[in-house]
């Protein structure tokens, strides 16, 4: 091999070393993060239904995705939301009745489709379901607002 080949031989191995020894402390451009929608009867986001008769039953889904780096333990919850004027935070969970609650546990990268089987028993223009997404805080042992929430708005006639 001559001067030159064994220079840029050198050259390229001691690159490719400084690569292999800096990779594990570039930070990664990896962001942590919950998934939440809701999908209408034919899981797909169409078709909600708007007008319902008190205490019809009705199906929904929750589409649920994990991005927060490990295995979470997820709690969707549904309010009924009477007020029109109250106002949804993404810091603070709504003060409304629930209806419904559904839970599921989700591997880091996965996300699932729940289907929601739901009715309400209040007549009224411009109700709002609400969803909100609670994450299972192991320091705590309880539930903790993930900040997230959807909303679909109701009339509930009573015929």
């Amino acid at each position: 091999m001559d001067k030159e080949t064994s220079i840029i031989a050198l050259a390229i191995i001691t690159i490719l070393a400084v690569f292999v020894a800096v990779q594990p402390i570039i930070p990664s451009n990896s962001e942590h993060f919950s998934e939440l929608g809701i999908l209408g009867p034919q899981q797909t986001i169409a078709n909600y239904p708007s007008n319902i008769t008190k205490g019809q039953a009705f199906s929904l889904y929750a589409y649920v995705g994990n991005h927060e780096g490990g295995v979470e333990y997820y709690q969707v919850l549904v309010k009924l939301v009477i007020n029109t004027s109250y106002v949804i935070s993404n810091t603070t969970s709504a003060n409304a009745p629930i209806i419904s609650s559904y839970s599921y546990v989700l591997d880091n990268g996965k996300n699932t489709t729940l289907p929601m089987n739901l009715s309400v028993n209040q007549t009224g223009t411009n109700l709002r379901l609400l969803f909100e997404l609670w994450s299972f805080d192991t320091s705590s042992s309880s539930f903790s607002y993930t900040g997230l929430t959807d909303q679909l708005w109701l009339n509930v006639t009573t015929i």
